[in-house]
């Protein structure tokens, strides 16, 4: 996962991307002239192609519209699957859906109304339960109902689907894509452009991820985040614009750390209870004893796992049972 920290530009050396040799493309070939002499842009180079070009920290930051813009910021999107961030339109895609819904019931009204007048006795005899014999209006209204309920289906189906798939982007992407602008003084990208991380709530997450509650409240905690044991090391290196900006922390280290945090809870639930039960003589200290572990364990369940609250009872449901064969171990073992 990525986190973009603030930062505060100083002047250093950065090198850029070199540029790539042996291309005779013209459009290539019209932008090395843009600087240049007359002379030098019809057919002088005095830079070779394959030398890196150096720049400040400082020219970056006064024109990061030239020096990183959509390269940059492309580079920042997808170097983690949090930021792959992007608007769903849903008013205007149910707008849209609404009006191929209306084309569909304006042609249902029209082959209705023609099933009618087929159907009166002042009529030709017209076979109305024959395909291949059909009145011609009515197989052109037909043909065109099937071009229209095609084109309907398919967008419901998509619209379905990008409800149900794809959930609101979390808010600590959304935010550090802004931080991300902000350190650049938010002209990497032009204002317009970059409003779309506004629409919060019509925002979605092209990856979305399942997290439990601990996890949400962990990745809300900079503090949390940003701490060095979670540094991942296995990662590209980062443009020198974005070394004090963009913090890589490794996902997997998170995990492991929270699956452990969970084991060792879990095995206390089971071996405390053990150890209290026996020794307690009166019964409403072992039942409030009971109460208070099967409460506890239920909040553990639905704030560390994904459980559904279903499964999450079950669960609890089962540790509950466990507590009541502790109970009557106790009652086998007192004199």
């Amino acid at each position: 996962m990525t986190e973009l920290a603030d930062f505060n530009s100083t002047a250093e050396n950065y090198n850029a991307s070199p540029q790539s040799e042996g291309q005779p493309n013209n459009l290539l070939e019209s932008f090395e002239s843009l600087g240049s002499s007359p002379g030098e842009a019809s057919g002088t180079s005095t830079r070779s192609s394959s030398e890196s070009q150096v720049l400040t920290l400082q020219e970056v930051d006064e024109k990061p519209w030239k020096y990183i813009g959509y390269q940059g910021y492309s580079k920042v999107l997808s170097s983690d699957t949090d930021f792959l961030v992007f608007r769903r339109f849903g008013a205007i895609n149910a707008r849209s859906l609404l009006r191929l819904q209306d084309r569909v019931v304006i042609l249902e009204e029209a082959l209705e109304e023609l099933d009618r007048k087929l159907k009166r006795r002042e009529t030709p005899n017209i076979h109305n339960g024959w395909f291949r014999q059909d009145y011609e209006g009515r197989e052109m209204v037909l043909d065109n109902i099937q071009i229209a309920l095609s084109e309907y289906n398919v967008f419901l189906l998509q619209q379905g689907e990008l409800s149900r798939q794809y959930p609101t982007a979390p808010p600590h992407a959304i935010k550090s894509l802004l931080n991300w602008h902000a350190n650049h003084n938010n002209g990497a990208i032009e204002t317009e452009e970059q409003r779309y991380l506004t629409k919060k709530h019509d925002l979605i997450s092209l990856v979305p991820k399942s997290i439990t509650p601990l996890e949400r409240l962990l990745e809300s905690s900079g503090w949390f985040k940003l701490h060095l044991i979670w540094k991942d090391k296995d990662v590209p290196e980062l443009p020198l614009y974005d070394t004090n900006v963009v913090t890589l922390f490794s996902d997997g280290k998170i995990d492991r750390f929270i699956a452990v945090v969970i084991t060792a809870l879990g095995t206390l639930m089971l071996v405390v209870p053990l150890w209290v039960l026996p020794n307690l003589e009166d019964m409403n200290a072992k039942l409030g004893t009971i109460t208070a572990f099967v409460v506890v364990f239920l909040g553990l369940v639905a704030y560390t796992t994904t459980a559904k609250p279903f499964e999450t009872l079950a669960a609890t449901a089962a540790y509950a049972a466990v507590l009541t064969v502790f109970l009557q171990l106790g009652k086998i073992n007192s004199p």
